[in-house]
């Protein structure tokens, strides 16, 4: 009779423990949902970060052509700007000695 009794207990204790494991696997469960839910909406965040990204690699492209370019017409009417420069001496220096020929005659 008592090994009935001490069946019966271990029985309950088991049971008991059956309900807690189902218990803490829905848990689990539960948990598992919220982060699948965390995953998904990450990898959409993530997703919309490298379309953005994208973007701003696209405008940082972009926008160095166009610095190049603006240098490059820089660098031309700089040297537009000393040839200039240099057609104007040269045309004081001619008027001068025009002037300097008039003046001896």
């Amino acid at each position: 009779m008592k090994i009935l009794e001490v069946l019966e207990d271990r029985v309950n204790k088991l049971i008991n423990m059956a309900a807690e494991l189902a218990k803490k696997n829905t848990l689990l469960k539960k948990d598992v949902d919220v982060l699948k839910e965390e995953l998904n909406l990450a990898k959409a965040e993530n997703t919309n970060f490298a379309e953005h990204n994208a973007e701003l690699i696209t405008q940082i492209k972009s926008l160095e052509e166009l610095t190049q370019k603006e240098n490059k017409q820089l660098h031309d009417l700089s040297e537009e700007k000393s040839l200039a420069k240099l057609v104007v001496d040269d045309l004081i220096k001619s008027i001068d000695a025009l002037i300097e020929r008039e003046n001896e005659q």
